[in-house]
């Protein structure tokens, strides 16, 4: 007789969970149409991303029936199986969403300060709608991608998951994001995020619903520079504190609604002028081999060919490194709450939760690349991905 083993660690989670809330019935109930041991096999997809995650058509090779019994499934399943029950999901995508969202509401999971982060997942093959090519997180773009943003609490419970073609902007992406937040939110609610997202357009439809924002203002050495001398001429009034061994300075000024904290941090500048001393070493390293292999360019013209000569210009003085701008040091961030600098600096600074989150998505789970086979295959992904982080953070 052999034996046969797998893990229970997934199943123990999707089981607490199902006892503890009936989080699978609430939100995958009624949509099963015909199909038999919908939830369980729900449950055995959710699984294999708690465990192995291997693509779906290994799942059946991977794990043994008794697992796959031991999770509820009573009848022989076979592969498209599997697959019919990915596109069920992803063809419900909004149905879902909005149970998770009623479903947080209701157990008063909803935090009222919320992270906002953008990122994105490349595809293998080209059956995604959603999929384009654009700027790549993951340093891939020979492939085409989804971007998808997520927000979720301080308290860190996920609230919203959204999909967007791969070239579309965070900018852009975040209106999509507001629509899909609204409808889960406490008024007044904090929605912090970085300055991709930073728009004056979306800055006002936060606050037309009735709700606050905290962003980071994009690093524009001009504006910058404005704001760098006032916090130069009012330095009597700067606030001062301390935050995990580094210490800030910042200066609030306010301009209209907007309260903009202007904050200095030494440890920071040290940090920045040491990398764009880095970069200025490398950049002269690299001048130095095309200066040994350099070429006479030649250009055609009517006339004749044109030879562009290399001239090296000497000089007695050093070079001065043209990546410092002045600004090392120092961020601005603007906000529709006036509040102390401090608790304002560590709000922002839960903006880890989010990254942590996306970490879960991508490297936890497994959920790059993806190889959707239709466009509600793709969008079932998104949702046993964004199920399988709340089981693990809740």
């Amino acid at each position: 007789m052999n034996n046969i083993t797998f893990p229970l660690g997934g199943i123990v989670i999707i089981d607490k969970v199902e006892k503890e809330f009936g989080l699978f019935s609430r939100v995958f109930k009624g949509i099963e149409g015909n199909m038999k041991n919908f939830i369980p096999l729900v449950k055995v997809h959710v699984n294999n991303r708690l465990t192995h995650s291997v693509a779906t058509h290994q799942i059946l090779e991977t794990y043994p029936i008794e697992a796959v019994k031991k999770i509820g499934v009573k009848e022989k399943i076979s592969e498209r199986t599997l697959y019919r029950v990915l596109e069920r999901i992803g063809k419900f995508f909004p149905v879902l969403l909005e149970r998770f969202q009623q479903f947080l509401k209701e157990s008063g999971l909803a935090d009222n300060r919320q992270i906002i982060d953008f990122s994105s997942t490349y595809l293998e093959g080209e059956k995604a709608e959603f999929a384009s090519y654009g700027y790549s997180r993951d340093k891939r773009p020979d492939k085409m991608q989804i971007n998808f943003g997520i927000a979720t609490g301080i308290n860190g419970i996920p609230t919203a998951i959204t999909i967007q073609r791969g070239n579309v902007q965070d900018k852009k992406h975040m209106k999509q994001m507001l629509k899909v937040i609204s409808k889960v939110l406490p008024e007044n609610s904090l929605l912090i995020f970085d300055a991709g997202a930073n728009t004056k357009k979306n800055k006002h439809d936060i606050r037309e619903m009735n709700h606050h924002y905290l962003t980071l203002k994009p690093k524009k050495v001009k504006k910058y520079r404005k704001f760098i001398r006032y916090f130069e001429e009012n330095f009597k009034e700067v606030e001062y504190f301390e935050i995990n061994k580094r210490h800030y300075y910042c200066i609030k000024k306010k301009e209209g609604e907007e309260i903009l904290y202007i904050f200095f941090c030494p440890e920071l500048y040290e940090d920045q002028i040491k990398a764009k001393e880095r970069k200025f070493e490398r950049e002269k390293e690299r001048g130095n081999k095309i200066l040994k292999k350099r070429k006479k360019e030649r250009i055609p013209s009517d006339k004749g060919w044109v030879e562009l000569v290399p001239y090296l210009q000497k000089t007695i003085l050093n070079l001065e490194n043209p990546y410092i701008t002045g600004i090392e040091g120092f961020f601005i961030l603007e906000s529709s709450v006036d509040a102390e600098a401090e608790k304002i600096l560590k709000l922002y600074k839960e903006r880890d939760k989010a990254e942590k989150f996306i970490r879960n998505l991508k490297e936890g789970i497994e959920l790059h690349p993806v190889r959707p086979v239709s466009y509600t295959h793709l969008r079932a992904h998104e949702t046993e991905a964004d199920l399988v982080c709340r089981l693990l953070l809740e």
